[in-house]
């Protein structure tokens, strides 16, 4: 039986997706890419310490004009949360549109109209902590939840803007929940903010049945006429 000798080195081309081997003693494999320790310190360092992505902002101020008409822009460097959890556990989102089917004209039925309808949102917050600190988390819970004020979501992928607390929900569940709040549900509703328009309407009274509801009429102008008073005239 005849034995075929093993190739030293692979007999593979060098192209894009193959791995790096060694094809001769003149020409040995490459290191692969490795991540530097300065870089692999620096992306935990960021990974620990960066910003969170999550958290609940009060909306900033519009913009307001003046009497002349000029814009002034509100500038806010930074924003602090209104809300501070340990953690945001769950997000939902809920958008509909409502779709108006009635009797309409000769009593036919017909889907003539769709309306978009204020979104909706429900986040989950956990808190754990010392009691004071938990007692100042349900404090500002309390403090935004009975507000007019307008508020953002904001989340790693979109922000949801102007939005108004309808309800929370605190649960404590089990020996843990003493300790630990795990289900803080807040519930926010789209407020959609619009400039009242007013007109005024002129009323026709002129031919009411009862006199005084008449409006006044102008005929034209009366000039005064100075009096002439007698001796022994009362005055």
């Amino acid at each position: 039986m005849a034995i075929i000798p093993k190739p030293p080195f692979p007999n593979v081309p060098k192209a894009p997706g193959v791995p790096q081997l060694a094809r001769s003693n003149l020409f040995p494999a490459s290191p692969g890419p490795v991540i530097g320790l300065a870089l692999a310190l620096g992306k935990l360092w960021q990974s620990i310490f960066a910003q969170p992505q999550w958290g609940i902002y009060k909306t900033n101020p519009p913009n307001t004009k003046d009497a002349s008409g000029i814009e002034t822009v509100t500038i806010v460097a930074k924003r602090t949360p209104v809300v501070v959890p340990d953690s945001f556990g769950e997000f939902a989102y809920r958008n509909e549109w409502a779709v108006s089917d009635f009797p309409v004209q000769e009593g036919a039925f017909a889907n003539y109209d769709k309306v978009s309808q204020p979104f909706e949102i429900m986040v989950r917050l956990y808190k754990g902590g010392t009691k004071e600190a938990r007692k100042k988390f349900l404090d500002s819970i309390e403090a935004i939840a009975g507000t007019l004020d307008l508020y953002d979501i904001v989340t790693p992928e979109k922000s949801y803007v102007g939005v108004n607390v309808m309800r929370y929900e605190v649960t404590r569940r089990g020996a843990r929940g003493a300790y630990f709040l795990s289900e803080v549900d807040l519930y926010f509703r789209e407020i959609r903010t619009v400039t009242a328009a007013y007109t005024s309407t002129a009323v026709t009274t002129q031919n009411a049945q009862n006199p005084s509801a008449q409006s006044v009429t102008n005929t034209g102008s009366v000039q005064a006429q100075p009096t002439t008073l007698k001796t022994g005239e009362l005055q």
